[in-house]
């Protein structure tokens, strides 16, 4: 069924002068309701067996690990705490990972969920996806069954996600820093290191740039952000990046922040694409999401001069050098295609991008190691080629109110303050 154009505009629509003016102009409705749709049934068991699925794989990940080098590394890297104490340790480490993530997760969706039921657009229950290594998820979904018709309905949606998990977040952050335990905790993830590190932060009341701890497989190390900065500044002490994934609480919540960030990214239809669509409208979401979507590109290459390319001329030498730079050159070159939408721009465009990045990582080495994060490199593809940097139209474009535009401003808060340029080392 053909939507109609209403002669008549609905009170609260678009006024010369809005901020979204631009997107009104492009408008052909103000005012659309669709016809009435068949009642959903949500298929539960499926979304509880994925639920449970993804506990089990979060605890599994924490407490046990994945297999590497013939040896088992859980994330939270206690190995000789779960050798002296056995499996209830892991257990126990595992579950205090897996509640306060699965908690952030699921307020997140929820929070998507109860928005779009509340604006009456058909939606599914989460989808959790279980993953049997490294974080033991990758997130959770909900599936939209139908476009977004109204704006309002669109920043609703978007928004209310984020929004919901950051609190969520910041609850786990705040339980995590007032139950902090006393700083030789640390001789648990390793006697030998650790005791330096320790003695080192009694001597002078911080800890060493680097760990001293001999390597135990490949731990994670998240980057510091402004707000998780702020907050660890109420601790007792400040847990040093190295270091956080001995703390599986703690842990939990900087990964709360980083997936409220990753989600708030302004492209495509993310959630921050969503909310800077709904607040700016088309013209600024394109503008915006082109300039994410490159200063990713650029930190990805980067990142990747700085640590894979040095790597390939270690293992192969001169030959991989070369297939170091080029390799990056042919990724970008289907970047940029994709990008530009047109070939003829992306082979102007790739010497480019590989001369400004080489610019970076070698004029200024300090800079690089700063700003260059490999793991860039694959969010820009996805954002090319599965999410999309262009945000669909909605059939009805309104005027926010200034609630939802107090909000909106909110979200770009969030982000800049929850966001790191290498979230990851």
């Amino acid at each position: 069924m053909e939507p109609r154009p209403d002669p008549h505009p609905a009170s609260g629509d678009v006024r010369p002068g809005d901020l979204i003016s631009g997107a009104a102009r492009d408008s052909v409705l103000t005012d659309f309701s669709p016809p009435s749709a068949p009642p959903d049934r949500d298929r539960v068991w499926l979304h509880i067996g994925l639920f449970l699925a993804t506990f089990a794989a979060m605890v599994f990940a924490a407490g046990y690990g994945m297999l590497e080098d013939g040896l088992w590394y859980p994330l939270t890297g206690r190995i000789p705490f779960y050798e002296a104490n056995g499996w209830t340790a892991r257990v126990t480490d595992g579950l205090l990972y897996a509640v306060p993530f699965l908690f952030f997760l699921t307020v997140h969706e929820f929070g998507h969920y109860f928005a779009a039921r509340w604006n009456k657009i058909r939606v599914s229950l989460p989808y959790y996806i279980p993953l049997p290594f490294a974080l033991g998820t990758f997130g959770a979904v909900i599936r939209i069954k139908e476009p977004f018709r109204r704006t309002r309905q669109l920043f609703d949606v978007g928004a209310s996600g984020p929004l919901a998990g950051f609190v969520a977040a910041l609850v786990v952050i705040g339980i995590a820093v007032f139950t902090l335990p006393p700083v030789e905790y640390l001789m648990s993830a390793g006697r030998a290191g650790h005791a330096a590190t320790i003695q080192f932060y009694l001597e002078n009341g911080v800890f060493p740039e680097r760990t001293s701890a001999p390597g135990m497989g490949v731990m994670l190390v998240p980057g510091d952000t402004p707000l998780f900065h702020a907050v660890m500044s109420l601790a007792d002490y400040r847990v040093p990046s190295y270091e956080l994934a001995h703390y599986p609480v703690l842990l939990a919540g900087w990964l709360g922040l980083f997936f409220t960030a990753l989600n708030l990214l302004p492209v495509g239809q993310l959630d921050g694409g969503h909310v800077i669509y709904a607040m700016f409208g088309e013209a600024v979401h394109r503008v915006v999401a082109r300039v994410t979507t490159l200063l990713l590109m650029l930190s990805g290459s980067v990142g990747w001069l700085v640590q894979m390319v040095p790597e390939l001329q270690r293992w192969y030498g001169t030959q991989g050098l070369i297939s170091g730079w080029a390799a990056l050159a042919f990724v970008l070159l289907l970047y940029l295609r994709r990008y530009f939408g047109d070939v003829r721009y992306a082979l102007v465009g790739t010497p480019v991008l590989v001369a400004l990045a080489a610019a970076v990582t070698f004029l200024t080495p300090g800079l690089a190691a700063n700003v260059g994060f490999i793991g860039w490199l694959l969010w820009s593809g996805l954002i090319l080629f599965v999410i999309r940097m262009d945000h669909p139209p909605v059939l009805v474009v309104e005027r926010l109110s200034p609630g939802r535009r107090a909000l909106g401003w909110a979200c770009i808060a969030i982000f800049l303050l929850c966001f790191s340029i290498q979230p990851l080392g």
